[in-house]
């Protein structure tokens, strides 16, 4: 195993314990019987599937999809130059209504090392945007929850990198 896979796996165990600690389900995402989405190595469909029983008893379920990347900007700006030949393209060809979770250990000074992307909220043409995973609502995760995760996040990719 690498380094980008040992902290890629790293990132879906943060992000998983991220919505468990918010009394979330996560279950694995079971592939129907079609091949995954594959690009190289890499696997880019849903990781896990996350639910959750609203006050009023209403269920909330989300696929999620994360992937580590050491720059998020870096990472964006390729998929928006690429076009429709992007993986998020691709990607929302088969689930419209994917979370596309970015964990980074370099955020640009102000953001989080937990970005998201909703496919069901990109407009055709526009470019995509990642927002800090805490700014996506209706998740309704708290701010200590992310900030615990990012701070164990920070140490555990810098001593793996050290």
């Amino acid at each position: 195993m690498d380094l980008l896979e040992a902290k890629s796996r790293i990132a879906e165990a943060l992000v998983e314990s991220i919505f468990r600690r918010a009394r979330y389900d996560v279950a694995p995402f079971r592939r129907p019987q079609s091949s995954p989405l594959r690009f190289g190595r890499e696997d880019f469909s849903p990781d896990f599937r996350i639910s959750q029983r609203g006050d009023s008893g209403e269920e909330h379920e989300y696929l999620v999809e994360v992937k580590y990347r050491p720059s998020a900007e870096q990472f964006i700006s390729v998929e928006n130059q690429r076009g429709d030949r992007s993986l998020f393209h691709m990607m929302r060809r088969h689930w419209p209504t994917l979370y596309f979770i970015l964990v980074t250990e370099r955020p640009e000074a102000g953001r989080s090392c937990f970005q998201a992307l909703a496919f069901e909220t990109v407009r055709q043409g526009e470019p995509f945007r990642m927002v800090d995973l805490i700014e996506v609502k209706e998740f309704g995760l708290f701010a200590h929850n992310l900030e615990d995760h990012e701070a164990l996040a920070r140490r555990i990719f810098s001593s793996l990198t050290a």
